[in-house]
């Protein structure tokens, strides 16, 4: 039966899925790409089998089990989920929160309040950042690589480092999370393979896809070696534990369900 997956159209999900593309892949694969909230309800309405999505839904949802040894995360800056503020970090009053996001937007929630005692005033808004700075102090963007020259005085604050300087721990943004009534090992094989194809060929993604996205090919050399991890290790997941625990206190989620992982 084919496996409908569903990813990310982001930069740093190209190692786990470019393999599906490739004229060596001979997995069945039907693949949709879609921003993390979309994928979210796609996952929920029984439209996808697994998707690589934001890690927060693992948390909220019941029915849904990790891929192992998959993920999406960073130990310190991320470099593509941040803050950008026209005020200066201690008084931001209001932030607009990209409605493409899940994970990040509980992730600013948490550190704004932990770093900073802010407890400011939140809307969501699609991720334009003049306009979100229009409205509000401070807009959250995640996925463009392309925000590194901005208006002068504007604070740029790195969830990534945000959160590690708070916990020393690493971040999981997004892993593959399955629908447990689609799981299968054939699942786990498909996904394992197309991570171990990308994650051989990163200087070579990062040459293909600077010129798909117009970036600079020193930016994608450093975002695929220096600062994605593909991993789930053991601090990974204690990083990932330890929001689930964040979001449960600052009432983001209701309950702390248990993590489930497909064997």
């Amino acid at each position: 039966m084919r496996l409908r997956i569903g990813s990310v159209p982001y930069l740093n999900a190209k190692p786990l899925v470019d393999w599906f593309h490739s004229a060596g892949c001979d997995a069945d694969v039907e693949i949709t790409y879609a921003v993390p909230s979309e994928l979210a309800r796609m996952l929920r309405q029984d439209a996808l089998d697994v998707a690589n999505v934001s890690s927060f839904e693992a948390l909220r949802v019941p029915g849904l089990a990790l891929v192992p040894n998959i993920s999406i995360s960073a130990t310190g800056p991320v470099k593509s989920v941040r803050l950008f503020s026209r005020v200066p970090m201690d008084s931001i009053r209001s932030v607009a929160l990209d409605t493409s996001s899940l994970t990040s937007t509980a992730l600013t929630r948490i550190l704004l309040h932990e770093s900073f005692g802010l407890t400011p005033c939140y809307e969501h808004h699609p991720p334009h950042l003049d306009e979100m700075l229009s409205s509000c102090d401070a807009g959250l963007i995640i996925g463009d690589l392309k925000l590194f020259d901005l208006h002068p005085g504007t604070t740029v604050y790195d969830l990534g480092q945000g959160w590690h300087d708070l916990t020393g721990l690493p971040f999981v943004y997004a892993a593959w999370l399955a629908r447990e009534d689609r799981a299968s090992a054939e699942m786990v094989e498909i996904l394992t393979a197309a991570k171990a194809w990308g994650t051989a060929r990163l200087d070579e993604l990062a040459h293909t896809w600077s010129l798909k996205l117009d970036l600079p090919l020193p930016r994608c050399q450093d975002y695929f070696f220096n600062v994605m991890q593909y991993d789930l290790t053991p601090a990974h997941l204690e990083g990932l534990r330890l929001f689930q625990q964040k979001c449960h206190a600052h009432a983001l989620i209701d309950t702390l369900l248990p993590l489930h992982f497909l064997t």
